[in-house]
C-alpha cells in the first residue's frame, strides 16, 4: 500500500487557501496533506530538491500554474517517489515574459506589490463570471501576505526555468491535466498538448473557469483529483497510446 501523502503546490503568489477545498477533500479520504509555500529557493530545481528532501518516500503531487511547474521538475527528479500527478493551469514552456517580470520586480522594489497585483495579476486569473468580491478578495489577500520577498524569489524562478516539453513522455505515473477552458494565462491548448505527450494522462477542460480552477470550480476540481487519487499506481509501468481527453461541458 503506497503513502496516502499528497503534497499540494500552489501558483504563484498563492498559498494554502488556494486549495481550501480539495485539502478537505483529500483529509476526508485519508490522505495526509503537506503544502509547500514555495518560499525556499530562487530556481525551480532548487524548489523540487527542496521539497523532495522533506517528502515521504511516495506521495502523490498536484501542482497549478507555478505549482504545476515545480510538479514537473520533481517528477523529472524522482520519477519512482510520485504516485499519482495532478497539473492544473499550468505550463512545461520555459519563460517568455522576462521583461513584464522584471517591469514588476521593479515595482515591487518600489512597495507597489498591492498595485502589481491588482492591476496584473488579478486581471488574468479569474475568468469573467468568477471576478466577483469574495475570490478577489481572496486572491488579493494571498499575494499580499506573502509578501515582496516571496513575489520577487517566485518571480526569479519562474525567469529562469526550462521547458520540460519533452521530458513529458517520460512521465508514467497516473496524470490529471486540468484547466479552464477561459484561462488566458496557461491556455487549453497548452493543455491539450501535454496530455497528448504524457502516456498516461486524462485531459479535463472546466467550463466557466479561469486560471485558478481549484478558487473557480472547487467541487469539479476536488472531484477529479478523487478520481486521479483512486486509479491504481501500478499503472505507472503502463503507457498508453493516447490519451484520454474529457472536456466537462460535453
Amino acid at each position: 500500500m503506497h503513502n496516502k501523502t499528497i503534497i499540494f503546490l500552489p501558483g504563484f503568489m498563492c498559498d494554502e487557501n488556494l486549495f481550501e477545498a480539495q485539502i478537505q477533500a483529500c483529509k476526508d479520504d485519508g490522505y495526509n496533506v503537506v503544502v509547500d509555500s514555495l518560499s525556499h529557493s530562487t530556481t525551480i530545481e532548487g524548489l523540487a530538491r527542496n521539497i523532495l528532501k522533506e517528502a515521504p518516500p511516495d506521495f502523490a503531487l498536484l501542482g497549478l500554474s507555478m505549482g504545476g511547474i515545480v510538479a514537473l521538475e520533481m517528477v523529472k527528479q524522482a520519477p519512482e517517489r510520485v504516485t499519482h500527478l495532478a497539473l492544473l493551469n499550468t505550463t512545461p514552456y520555459a519563460d517568455t515574459s522576462h521583461e513584464q517580470r522584471k517591469e514588476q520586480l521593479i515595482r515591487v522594489s518600489r512597495n507597489e506589490l498591492s498595485l502589481v497585483i491588482q492591476e496584473e495579476l488579478k486581471p488574468n486569473y479569474l475568468a469573467d463570471c468568477n471576478r466577483n468580491r469574495e475570490n478577489l478578495k481572496r486572491l488579493m489577500d494571498m499575494g499580499e501576505n506573502l509578501g515582496d520577498y516571496i513575489f520577487t524569489s517566485q518571480s526569479l524562478a519562474l525567469m529562469g526555468r526550462s521547458s520540460k516539453v519533452d521530458f513529458l513522455p517520460m512521465i508514467r505515473c497516473p496524470t490529471l491535466v486540468l484547466t479552464g477552458k477561459e484561462d488566458s494565462v496557461c491556455t487549453p491548448q497548452i493543455h491539450i498538448f501535454m496530455a497528448q505527450q504524457i502516456p498516461s494522462a486524462t485531459l479535463m477542460i472546466i467550463p466557466y473557469c479561469g486560471h485558478l480552477s481549484t478558487m473557480e470550480q472547487p467541487d469539479m476540481v476536488s472531484s477529479a483529483l478523487l478520481n486521479l487519487l483512486h486509479v491504481g499506481p501500478e499503472l505507472r509501468d503502463e503507457s498508453k497510446t493516447k490519451s484520454q481527453i474529457e472536456l466537462a461541458d460535453q
